[in-house]
C-alpha cells in the first residue's frame, strides 16, 4: 500500500527524469537540428527504451513544445510581474531586457531551438506558442507606448519599435561564447541605450546627409543586377 511520502517520493522522480529528458532534447535539437533527431536518439542518450520514453515525453514534438514552455513562461511571468511594478519607462525597459537576455545567456541550447524550430510545431502547440510570444512582445509595446504617452519616445510605429527592441536582443547567443564578460545587466544597459540613445554624439538635422545618400544608393543600384532591380 502506496502512502503519502512514497507517492510525493515518486512524483519527484518522475520529474526529475522528465526534466532530465528534457534537457537531452534541447542539447540534440540544438546539436543536429529537430528533424534529424529521431525518438531512438533521444532515448538513447537518456538511457531509456522507446517505451519508457514515452512515459515520460509524450511525442516528440511534446518535447519540442515543452522547451519552447522554458523560454516563454518565466519571460510572461517575469514581463506581468515588471508591468505592475512601479518603476520609471527607462526602467521598465531596461528590465525587460535584462528578463530576456537572462533567458538568453542561460539557456543559449534553448533559444537556439526556441529560434530556429519554432516552425515545426503543428496545430495546438503552435498556437500556444504563438500566442505566449504575442503577449511578451505586448508586454514591450505597451512600455514602448508608457514612453510614448510621456512624451519620452518619439517612434510614431510602436509595432516597428517593438520588432527593433526584440532584434536587438535575439541572436545575442549566436555570438555570444566569445564575450565572457559580458553580464546579463551590462548588456541590456549597452543594448537599451543604443536603442534609445542611439550611438551618435550628437543628433543631426533630418537633411545632413542627404547628398551623400543619394550618392551611395546611385552606387549601390549601379551595383545590383537590373533585373533584379526591375523585380
Amino acid at each position: 500500500m502506496s502512502t503519502p511520502g512514497s507517492e510525493r517520493a515518486k512524483t519527484m522522480r518522475y520529474h526529475r527524469k522528465r526534466e532530465h529528458v528534457i534537457d537531452v532534447a534541447v542539447e540534440l535539437f540544438s546539436k543536429n537540428g529537430y528533424a534529424s533527431t529521431g525518438v531512438a536518439d533521444i532515448g538513447d542518450a537518456a538511457g531509456l527504451a522507446r517505451g519508457a520514453l514515452y512515459y515520460y515525453i509524450g511525442s516528440k514534438e511534446a518535447l519540442l513544445a515543452e522547451i519552447h514552455d522554458r523560454v516563454m513562461d518565466p519571460l510572461l511571468t517575469e514581463a506581468a510581474a515588471l508591468a505592475s511594478l512601479e518603476v520609471g519607462f527607462r526602467a521598465r525597459l531596461r528590465l525587460l531586457s535584462e528578463s530576456l537576455l537572462w533567458q538568453i545567456l542561460h539557456r543559449r541550447d534553448h533559444v537556439w531551438v526556441f529560434l530556429h524550430e519554432y516552425q515545426q510545431l503543428q496545430g495546438e502547440p503552435r498556437t500556444l506558442f504563438r500566442a505566449k510570444r504575442q503577449r511578451f512582445e505586448q508586454r514591450v509595446r505597451d512600455a514602448l507606448a508608457e514612453g510614448q504617452e510621456q512624451g519620452l519616445v518619439q517612434a510614431e510605429d510602436l509595432e516597428l519599435a517593438t520588432l527593433a527592441f526584440l532584434n536587438l536582443h535575439n541572436y545575442t547567443y549566436q555570438w555570444l561564447g566569445g564575450r565572457r564578460d559580458l553580464t546579463v545587466e551590462g548588456l541590456a544597459a549597452f543594448y537599451c541605450r543604443i536603442f534609445l540613445d542611439g550611438i551618435a554624439s550628437a543628433p543631426a538635422d533630418a537633411g545632413d546627409d542627404a547628398d551623400d545618400l543619394a550618392r551611395g544608393r546611385a552606387l549601390l543600384e549601379s551595383l545590383r543586377d537590373p533585373a533584379d532591380v526591375a523585380s
